[in-house]
């Protein structure tokens, strides 16, 4: 088993994947006529991101949306397909198990090349998370079905002899 650090558009690719699939499979969502839409940078959008950490790969996974984005998809995940009001706890609570899964997903394919990683927990943030210097950030505008999200992966910077900058 390998410890080296991954690259983190691998993470985002596999994150990316792996939120396809969840969506057609789990969610039950049409993936065929869904085309990317970049994110509205002006407007607030509902956001989970959780840690991965291991000994040599420490990161966050993120996903953002519309807040009316993150409704549809908490009313996937629930199986209700009308227009079934949700609490703001509930959606609070099903975004981050959404993300909550594919991370698990993530970090299971993952754990053949560092089987440290661990899972933090999920903290959902009603806006943008601000990445200062130092920070590594990559992301994908996907559609989750009906939905535009975008992914995020990022972390600390290391240096040349791969100690955190």
């Amino acid at each position: 088993m390998s410890t080296t650090t991954i690259d983190l558009h691998e993470w985002l690719d596999s994150l990316s994947e792996i939120a396809r699939n969840y969506a057609t499979h789990h969610l039950r969502f049409d993936q065929s006529a869904a085309q990317p839409v970049p994110a509205a940078a002006s407007a607030p959008r509902p956001a989970v991101y959780v840690a991965v950490l291991g000994a040599r790969n420490s990161m966050h996974l993120g996903i953002s949306t519309t807040p009316e984005g993150a409704r549809t998809l908490v009313r996937a995940l629930l199986g209700l397909r009308g227009p079934d009001q949700l609490a703001d706890r509930d959606v609070v609570d099903g975004l981050s198990e959404i993300l909550n899964i594919l991370a698990g997903k993530v970090k299971s394919r993952m754990s053949a090349r560092d089987g440290t990683l661990k899972l933090g927990l999920p903290i959902f943030v009603s806006g943008s998370v601000g990445h200062g210097d130092g920070i590594e950030k990559a992301a994908e505008d996907v559609m989750l079905g009906p939905v535009p999200c975008q992914l995020q992966v990022f972390r600390q910077r290391r240096s040349a002899s791969g100690e955190a900058t």
